[in-house]
């Protein structure tokens, strides 16, 4: 647990838009405040913000793996091995202690997302090629994929129920034409040992309340639900069981909107990330804010004003730092470009070099606010 501290940005930030940040799950292990960073820059790097209480001259880079294109995943498997999602269709696994990267197996096109099951030890690679693949990150790389599932669209966004919750663990997979699977990875796990692997059938095939495009989908950390965002500044609170009472419970809602002159501003939302002791979640949006939410009292709880669109963000194990990638394409800036562009918005352009991790205190932010007595 890091104490209380002031927020201040990383030195050496990537030089392109971060795609993906990502801290060791373990809050226990001595490198619970080991961060990677994948980046568009085409690098994965590793941050030790072990001492981060004590400012920016105590975070150091610890190793970066260059990849031969951009990078837009990455995530831990365990102390020492990491994988990554590279546009050049590979997945690939990354060594902490020897700095060597091996190529796991590829894609038919770019791969947007790799999630790791530590129930069932099993690594998912989801790609734009309609499919995902299940793969053995620890035997023989030849031999290491299992299986590979066909999706009815493109997959945009992936993630697995974490450790701590007490329910079967669960693949949740959004993909394009708004279509989300669910796969019980245990029954997944079984079933690769027989011969139809590959035609597993998910637990359930859902369509997202959401009407536009995903971007993202993060489970809650209990298990029983998760969490999905669109381009179209909308955010939906969904729960797996299929009964009418729980069914009753989602919901969705609008943020990270502007009024310009009378005209509401909608921008995307690119992430979500769940603090993992009070349930709280954070959205990144292209309006250059990261908002706190509290599912439960639907309400926000707090908003960090960035100096340009946010990519992504991250809690520690425990909860207490709160990582912010700001510097994501100003989308007013690639529609259009020139002198004027990002004034409706009233931000700062992202782009290359104008990449920033924000290194925030989260024990207190995060919390949720009392309910009056």
């Amino acid at each position: 647990m890091q104490p209380v501290f002031a927020e201040f940005c990383a030195p050496q930030p990537p030089q392109e838009p971060v795609s993906a940040l990502a801290f060791l799950g373990d809050a226990q292990s001595k490198r619970a405040f080991h961060l990677l960073v994948s980046s568009w820059d085409k690098f994965v790097r590793l941050y030790d913000l072990s001492r981060c209480a004590q400012g920016a001259d105590a975070v150091h880079v610890l190793r970066s793996f260059e990849h031969p294109a951009a990078v837009l995943y990455v995530t831990w498997i365990n102390e020492t091995l990491a994988a990554s999602a590279c546009l050049d269709r590979r997945v690939r696994l990354l060594n902490m202690e020897t700095g060597q990267m091996v190529i796991l197996g590829k894609h038919d096109n770019g791969v947007c997302r790799v999630c790791f099951d530590p129930h069932t030890h099993l690594l998912f690679s989801g790609s734009w090629d309609a499919t995902v693949k299940v793969w053995d990150p620890f035997g023989d790389p030849a031999n290491a994929l299992k299986a590979t599932l066909t999706m009815p669209g493109k997959v945009f966004a992936m993630d697995v129920s974490p450790p701590s919750s007490p329910l079967p663990a669960q693949l949740i997979v959004a993909m394009s034409e708004r279509a989300v699977y669910v796969y019980n990875t245990s029954r997944l796990r079984e079933a690769l040992n027989g011969p139809h692997a590959d035609s597993f059938e998910p637990e359930q095939r859902r369509e997202s309340s959401l009407k536009f495009m995903l971007r993202d989908v993060k489970s809650t950390p209990d298990g029983t639900g998760y969490v999905t965002s669109s381009v179209e500044g909308r955010v939906a609170v969904e729960f797996l069981e299929t009964s009418e009472t729980a069914q009753a419970q989602k919901y969705a809602f609008k943020c990270h909107r502007k009024e310009v002159d009378g005209v509401d501003v909608v921008y995307p939302i690119h992430a979500v990330a769940f603090h993992p002791v009070y349930g709280t979640f954070a959205t990144c949006g292209g309006d250059a804010h990261c908002a706190l939410w509290d599912p439960i009292a639907k309400k926000r709880i707090r908003q960090y004003t960035l100096p340009s669109p946010v990519s992504t963000a991250c809690f520690s194990a425990d909860g207490s730092v709160l990582v912010i990638a700001s510097g994501a394409e100003n989308m007013e800036d690639t529609h259009h470009p020139g002198p004027d562009a990002g004034e409706v918005g009233g931000m700062g352009a992202g782009g290359p070099g104008r990449v920033l991790l924000h290194i925030k205190p989260a024990t207190d932010d995060a919390k949720p606010k009392a309910k009056p007595a």
